[in-house]
C-alpha cells in the first residue's frame, strides 16, 4: 500500500474475507467463504466492463438469430424443441467464450469459485421455491395484462423418449449453466462497478427481457433478481447455475408428467 501523502503512518488492510462480517459469517446459510477477488476481476486483476457486455451481446443475438434463421430455412420450418434448446445454450457459451477471452481471460471473473455443499442444497430449495412462486406470478401478469402468450411454448412440442432426455438435459442443466454465466457472470460482473443496486436491476430486466414479454416475465424477473443477490452474497456463480437449473427442472418434469 502506498504511505498517504500526508506522511502519517497507515498500516496495510487485511485481506477480505468474502461471506463474513464483523458480527459473524454473512455467506448463504452462514457458511464461511474463502478469500475472493471483487465480483467481475479476475485473479490477474483484469475486470469485466462495456466491452464484455456488447460483445457477449452481439455473439449471443447473432448466434441465436444466425443459426435460428439457416435452420428454418434449410427445413422450412420451426426446429425441434431440442435443436432450440441447444441453439439457447450455444448462444450463452459463445458469447461468454468470446467476451472473456478479449481481455480478462480469468475463469474467476465469472465467479467460477467453490462453494460449500449446504450452500448449494439452499439454493435447490430457493429455486423450488421460486418455481412454485411462478405458478402464482403467471396468473398476476394474465390478470393484468390481458397477455397469454407463450413464446416458449414450442419447446413443449416434443415426443419421444430421446426428445424428452435431450429437453430436460439441455432445458434443465445446459441451457442455465451458460445463462448465469452470461447474465450472472458477465451481465452482472461487468455491472457491479456501479454498484450492486444497479447491476441487480439492469442484469436482472436484461435477463427477464431475453425471455420476452409473455406469462412467464414475471416469473423470470424474480428468479433473476434473487441470483443477482446469489451471487452478490457468494461471490460463485455455481448456488446461481442450481437454483436456475432447480426453478427449469421443476417445469420439464411438470411437462413430461402431464404430456
Amino acid at each position: 500500500m502506498t504511505p498517504p501523502e500526508d506522511g502519517t503512518d497507515c498500516a496495510p488492510e487485511p485481506p477480505a474475507v468474502v461471506g463474513t462480517t464483523p458480527d459473524g459469517p454473512a455467506g448463504l446459510g452462514g457458511a464461511d467463504l474463502p478469500e475472493l477477488t471483487p465480483i467481475g476481476m479476475g485473479g490477474n486483476g483484469r475486470r469485466l466492463g462495456w466491452v464484455e457486455i456488447v460483445i457477449g451481446a452481439v455473439v449471443y443475438v447473432a448466434v441465436q438469430v444466425g443459426v435460428g434463421a439457416l435452420a428454418i430455412t434449410t427445413t422450412g420450418r420451426l426446429p425441434s424443441a431440442p435443436f432450440l434448446l441447444a441453439i439457447s445454450a450455444a448462444s450463452a457459451f459463445a458469447a461468454v467464450l468470446v467476451a472473456v477471452v478479449l481481455r480478462v481471460r480469468s475463469p474467476s471473473a465469472l465467479g467460477i469459485r467453490k462453494v460449500p455443499p449446504r450452500v448449494l442444497a439452499t439454493a435447490v430449495g430457493l429455486g423450488i421455491g421460486v418455481w412454485l412462486l411462478s405458478r402464482v406470478l403467471i396468473i398476476v401478469y394474465v390478470s393484468i395484462t390481458g397477455d397469454q402468450s407463450d413464446p416458449q411454448q414450442a419447446l413443449t412440442q416434443f415426443s419421444g423418449v430421446a426428445a424428452a432426455f435431450w429437453v430436460v438435459l439441455l432445458g434443465g442443466v445446459v441451457v442455465p449453466l451458460g445463462e448465469e454465466l452470461l447474465f450472472r457472470g458477465v451481465g452482472y460482473g461487468s455491472m457491479r462497478r456501479y454498484g450492486r443496486v444497479v447491476a441487480t436491476i439492469v442484469s436482472s430486466l436484461v435477463f427477464a427481457v431475453a425471455h420476452g414479454f409473455n406469462v412467464v416475465f414475471l416469473a423470470v424477473l424474480v428468479l433473476a433478481v434473487l441470483n443477482a443477490l446469489l451471487y452478490e452474497r457468494t461471490r460463485s456463480i455455481w448456488p446461481c447455475f442450481v437454483t436456475h437449473a432447480s426453478f427449469n427442472l421443476c417445469s420439464f418434469v411438470i411437462l413430461l408428467l402431464i404430456s
